[in-house]
């Protein structure tokens, strides 16, 4: 902008003077031959007397007048620069630019939003979904069924409701329970009351704390993965809550009543320990790949199996799918006194597996895609690595510890 202003100064300045020499040499022609004179350098065609006219030393002020102004005259050299529409214009004091900020040129494609991922507090990172490739000769079998609320506000009338059973000194081994310890005190406290009115039968009641519906959906969720045994607690629960979003009220859903639980809990125990004696003079090893192996050969998969999230639906129907079979493979190895748990995530669809514990670390095994004829071991006693592509942990299940044992590990 200087350099702008420098240049029309400079080309004002010239004018103005070449006017005036015009005016000038219209009523004295000397000045066009003393100007000719000046500008080829030749002094010598302009004669002095010592006697000057007034004509003549007005003549003689204009033109040392004009070469001072030219070999004063600043007139800058200009760059290429100079041109460059680019280039930010300088701001004169209490003058305000107003500039078109720049914007980075981005590739339309990298517009979506990147998925959220939350690592564990064990340290597991889930997988993206975008790298998710199943196999065609397990695609689909899946049907696991997430915990799922059905939340409505409190209405005025009294329900008469107290807090059944509360479950206060109840406790639970770390090693067995995890999903117990995921949760806060106040969680843990809701946990073992959801545990005994599950265990009881007891439909509803008040909550012992004051939690919102996500945190008791955790720790309804958190009861439910731990505990296998009650196969007769179903994945959906009701919670009204009052005008601050508490639930106030929390009613269980069983999938069958007391009386038909009461016939089959003996069914249940009797397959059960027939199961267990088949494998109970191995080593822990054996025992883990023997029941695999063994509920494999008994169980079907069938999405249409009644109880179908139940290790009954696996153990005394023979019909199920991946939850059955997860929590069937779940109860048995905890009974075995063989640390087992419950996985649930992403794999296709809604998916359940296990996590195993032996003297090395942590495994990931998936009898559902196991029952496989020929692909009997593509699934058992894998590393998250190994299932990266096709296993994502979600909800609590990011929790669990990390799969990284090699001793045992299928090839």
């Amino acid at each position: 902008m200087k350099i702008l202003k420098g240049i029309l100064t400079g080309i004002g300045v010239l004018a103005a003077l070449l006017c005036a020499l015009i005016i000038m040499s219209a009523t004295n022609p000397g000045i066009t031959e003393g100007l000719s004179s000046l500008l080829s350098g030749d002094d010598s065609s302009v004669e002095r007397n010592e006697e000057e006219s007034p004509e003549s030393r007005q003549e003689e002020d204009f033109f040392d007048e004009l070469e001072k102004t030219i070999d004063t005259l600043e007139i800058p050299e200009l760059t290429d620069t100079d041109f460059d529409v680019d280039s930010e214009e300088e701001e004169e004091p209490g003058e305000t630019v107003a500039r078109q900020p720049d914007i980075p040129v981005t590739d339309s494609s990298d517009d979506e939003p990147e998925e959220e991922r939350v690592r564990g507090m064990n340290g597991y990172e889930p997988p993206s979904q975008s790298d998710v490739d199943i196999p065609s000769i397990v695609h689909g079998k899946t049907g696991y069924q997430p915990i799922t609320e059905q939340s409505e506000a409190q209405s005025d009338e009294y329900s008469g409701l107290n807090y059944g059973e509360t479950g206060d000194g109840l406790t639970f081994d770390p090693v067995f329970y995890p999903y117990y310890y995921m949760l806060d005190e106040k969680g843990q406290h809701v946990y073992r009351q959801i545990y005994a009115n599950a265990a009881a039968m007891n439909e509803a009641f008040i909550p012992i704390e004051e939690l919102t519906v996500p945190e008791i959906k955790n720790a309804v969720m958190a009861v439910y993965n731990d505990h296998p045994e009650l196969f007769w607690l179903n994945t959906i629960f009701t919670c009204k809550y009052d005008k601050n979003r508490i639930c106030a009220e929390l009613a269980l859903d069983f999938n069958m009543t007391k009386e038909e639980l009461a016939e089959a809990s003996p069914e249940f125990y009797n397959v059960t320990n027939n199961i267990l004696k088949e494998v109970e003079n191995f080593g822990t090893y054996e025992r883990e790949r023997r029941l695999h192996d063994l509920l494999i050969r008994r169980i079907d998969y069938d999405k249409s199996a009644d109880m179908n999230q139940s290790a009954y639906s696996a153990l005394v129907e023979g019909k199920s799918v991946c939850a059955g079979y997860s929590r069937a493979y779940q109860y048995l190895m905890q009974r075995l006194g063989i640390p087992c748990y419950y996985c649930t995530g992403y794999a296709g669809q809604d998916h359940a597996w296990n996590i195993v514990a032996l003297d090395d670390g942590y495994y990931n095994v998936d009898l559902t895609w196991d029952d496989t004829p020929g692909y009997e071991y593509d699934y058992f006693n894998k590393t998250d690595e190994d299932y990266a592509n096709t296993h994502i942990r979600q909800e609590l299940s990011i929790n669990l510890p990390q799969c990284q044992g090699q001793q045992y590990r299928s090839l």
